[in-house]
């Protein structure tokens, strides 16, 4: 025998909790139905659509596809040897200029030369004594992170567009998904009555504040205080030193 209450829950069950608590008749159904749709997309985008991770393989051209249910990125990478993602360089000032055509490499000739000196700043780690003994000290530049490639994202022609010397054939991409419908959409059983709220709102029987309230309530449930993870924060940052 199922649980009745699980994870998920259909939208068209949480329309039917809005038509009982007001005596609203079959007849409002596909109205609601689709003012929850709309609460779905809001509540999504503000708190409880999760990630997708993917691994996707780079086009000829150092571009790569993004998929079909994509809807916004939130980390492209690489994985390490630990299994974790080391995120790239978003490099905004990189050129989507013909990224979709196949011979996109062959459209970005330089017109700026070689420039070691800012090759040298650049660099990831303090550099002093560099060439023939000169003493170069570099006191104030950036700490810099280390990352392995550089990217940036063409929204318009839905494509991840990698930096020419891109050292790999692929990339880890975490993304919100659109949500996928079968006989119904779905939605995490904490936020049914932030959907609930949203109806009363548009359907002018609640307020704005009190969506935003069952919101909040609903995005605290969805990251719950775990003892655990405490714990595991309280320990990290001890250490063996001398007490301030």
């Amino acid at each position: 025998m199922g649980n009745d209450i699980g994870k998920y829950v259909k939208l068209r069950t949480v329309v039917g909790y809005f038509l009982d608590q007001w005596d609203k008749s079959s007849g409002d159904f596909d109205k609601c139905w689709l003012l929850a749709l709309r609460g779905l997309v809001d509540i999504g985008f503000n708190v409880s659509f999760e990630p997708k991770s993917v691994r996707l393989h780079l086009n000829g051209n150092m571009t790569v596809n993004l998929p079909g249910d994509y809807i916004s990125w939130t980390k492209i990478g690489v994985l390490s040897s630990n299994g974790e993602v080391s995120t790239l360089k978003i490099n905004k000032s990189l050129s989507n200029i013909k990224d979709s055509n196949p011979n996109r490499l062959s459209y970005l000739t330089a017109d700026i030369g070689y420039n070691l000196i800012n090759d040298l700043l650049a660099l990831p780690y303090f550099v002093n004594f560099f060439g023939n003994g000169y003493y170069q000290p570099l006191f104030g530049l950036p700490a810099g992170l280390i990352q392995y490639g550089q990217c940036t994202v063409d929204e318009t022609n839905n494509l991840i567009v990698m930096s020419p010397n891109y050292p790999f054939q692929d990339v880890i991409l975490e993304y919100i998904s659109s949500p996928e419908r079968d006989d119904d959409y779905m939605i995490e059983t904490v936020c049914q009555e932030a959907v609930i709220a949203f109806i009363e709102w548009k359907m002018k029987l609640g307020t704005d504040q009190n969506y935003y309230a069952r919101l909040l309530d609903a995005r605290r449930r969805l990251d719950p205080v775990r003892l655990q993870v405490i714990n595991q924060a309280l320990r990290e940052n001890q250490k063996y030193a001398v007490k301030a």
